[in-house]
């Protein structure tokens, strides 16, 4: 791994030794990250849409040989240089990528879908006083199976198929790869100025019974229109369905990439063991607009470390 000093470490290291009192006081090394990547997992899926992914934070944690116990260095935003109380080879460094939970502002939970990267080479885990550990760009992958469970959905709107499992209105456009975010195909719902909303399904019953599944519908959007995304399901077995909302997503003029909760509005329905999914754009200023979507996919686990 590569070390360097620059004068603003050094500035902050003699700040750190100003401040300190203590006679046992460890100066500070400096951990830096760039990024985190995905890497494909075979046995899940090789289409490239469904590696999409957006992180911009990671939880950082360290077990020293000299400690007992953990210790949490934090989460930053990437890229981030942070200083680190040690000096010496910790046994590990552990690397957990986070992600903006949509729709729930400056929330970056660890997602559990994601391996967490763990470091032990000596040139990964070895920081010294004054220096930057670099460990550049790290790289990450879905967890395998059984720790994810079977994809409950995945559209990636894609030849060949028999059907788009996300129905009508939205409409299968498969040979535009100037206009979808992956491949050649995307799904895209129109509303004319006439249309006051336009509502979509997917066709699937999804069937999660353990509640302690953790839940989460990714995707790709563009749109000129707000889009709510709605789960169906009845309070008690043999009841009928209710739709409550979980998030309204703004317009957006750009390929966005979102992990949406499903958690909370399962919750909210006392976790029934079958649920729908559908969404609904809204023509809020009558001018009519289009909602582009791409790689949607929903997943569950009960993995939550």
């Amino acid at each position: 791994m590569k070390r360097h000093h620059t004068t603003i470490l050094l500035l902050a290291l003699a700040v750190f030794s100003a401040c300190s009192k203590s006679s046992d006081f460890t100066p500070p090394a400096f951990l830096h990250l760039d990024s985190i990547t995905i890497t494909k997992t075979p046995s899940i899926t090789t289409d490239d849409g469904f590696y999409n992914y957006r992180i911009p934070a990671a939880y950082v944690v360290a077990h020293y040989p000299d400690r007992s116990s953990v210790d949490t260095v934090g989460i930053f935003r990437l890229p981030f240089t942070v200083p680190v109380l040690y000096n010496g080879k910790a046994d590990y460094i552990a690397v957990y990528p986070a992600v903006e939970m949509s729709g729930i502002s400056g929330t970056l939970p660890y997602y559990t879908y994601y391996l967490p990267v763990t470091l032990t080479a000596a040139d990964s885990t070895t920081l010294r006083t004054g220096d930057t550990l670099n460990l550049g760009t790290l790289t990450t992958a879905y967890r395998p199976y059984p720790q994810i469970d079977t994809v409950q959905l995945f559209e990636p709107f894609e030849r060949p198929a028999e059907h788009i499992r996300l129905q009508a209105p939205l409409e299968w456009i498969p040979d535009d790869p100037a206009g979808a975010c992956n491949g050649n195909g995307y799904g895209r719902l129109t509303l004319q100025p006439s249309d006051q909303s336009l509502s979509f399904d997917a066709e699937d019953l999804f069937v999660v019974t353990n509640p302690d599944r953790i839940m989460y519908l990714e995707l790709d959007i563009k749109c000129t229109l707000p889009l709510s995304v709605y789960m169906r399901a009845s309070y008690q077995q043999g009841a009928a369905e209710d739709r409550l909302s979980v998030m309204t997503i703004n317009p957006v003029d750009h390929w966005q990439h979102l992990y949406i909760n499903l958690g909370r509005t399962w919750a909210y329905f006392n976790h029934p063991s079958t649920f729908h999914i559908s969404f609904t754009a809204v023509n809020e200023n009558g001018t009519g607009g289009i909602v582009d979507l791409d790689n949607v996919k929903l997943l569950t686990t009960n993995i939550t470390l």
